[in-house]
């Protein structure tokens, strides 16, 4: 008769891994601890009261990539006056799968067309080829004119010992026009720049790029009027009806006129990206 024997194990279970704090946990609880409310939080940093919760939670999903995190948890410790880097490192070993940076938009350089310029963009075109047509039509005209008074001159008869006096041919044309100009030497036509001024309601943003940065604007609908990637000395101007909000990736290499108003971005920017409101 075999005995039942009851076989330990080997090996012993494994003690679980101890899990680390994430950083908005940890913000969460200084902030506590100094008496700050969400609200006051969100006044102070720019930020709305929902992605100061969204950080404290650490659902990084819900903000807006790794860079912008990291700006994120860096301007919240300094209000809290606790060092940003122990906070950071642990993002990086505790929450790696937030690295994935922005990726570049697919429209570089180009703005996002509004519904404005795709109703009107075809009159533009139009009524700047016939703009062409007819100061090339005057030019030729002109032209025609001037020859045919210079073939038609005729001198009177005078005495038989004086020789008639040679014309002299006319000088060159040029015809000019608001929209278009032909120069009669080289007959070439420089095409103007067309601008669409505001409509009833709307104001206009200019935007000139010092160095490479990324935008996007939104206007009172919380329709996108503007977004990309921009290179240096690019400017980018939009209509749209206010209140607008503005995301500047690079605010130290952005210039914003509103109207005829410059607007400093600096009170609004935390490590170089500004977020503001413009009435």
């Amino acid at each position: 008769m075999i005995e039942q024997t009851n076989i330990e194990p080997l090996v012993a279970d494994a003690a679980p891994a101890e899990v680390l704090p994430l950083p908005g946990y940890l913000l969460r609880k200084a902030r506590e601890e100094k008496g700050l409310s969400l609200s006051d939080v969100a006044h102070t940093l720019k930020f709305s009261v929902r992605q100061i919760e969204a950080l404290e939670s650490d659902d990084y999903n819900a903000l807006q990539g790794a860079t912008f995190v990291r700006g994120f948890i860096r301007a919240y410790a300094r209000l809290l006056r606790i060092a940003p880097e122990p906070l950071l490192g642990r993002l990086d070993a505790t929450a790696p799968q937030i690295e994935v940076e922005i990726a570049a938009p697919a429209n570089m350089g180009e703005a996002t067309p509004r519904p404005f310029m795709e109703r009107h963009q075809k009159a533009a075109i139009a009524a700047l080829i016939v703009l062409t047509a007819l100061a090339i039509a005057a030019y030729l005209w002109t032209r025609e004119e001037v020859a045919t008074g210079a073939e038609s001159v005729h001198i009177p008869p005078t005495a038989a010992s004086e020789p008639a006096e040679p014309v002299a041919a006319p000088p060159a044309v040029v015809v000019t026009s608001t929209e278009s100009s032909v120069r009669a030497d080289s007959a070439t036509v420089e095409q103007p720049v067309l601008s669409v001024a505001p409509g009833p309601g709307e104001k206009q943003l200019t935007l000139d790029f010092d160095a490479r940065s990324w935008v996007e604007i939104k206007d009172a609908g919380n329709r996108v009027i503007l977004t990309g990637e921009f290179p240096q000395g690019a400017r980018q101007t939009v209509n749209g009806r206010p209140p607008f909000q503005l995301w500047i990736g690079k605010a130290s290499g952005v210039r914003v006129v509103d109207g005829d108003k410059k607007i400093d971005l600096q009170p609004y920017a935390r490590d170089d990206v500004a977020r503001l409101t413009v009435d």
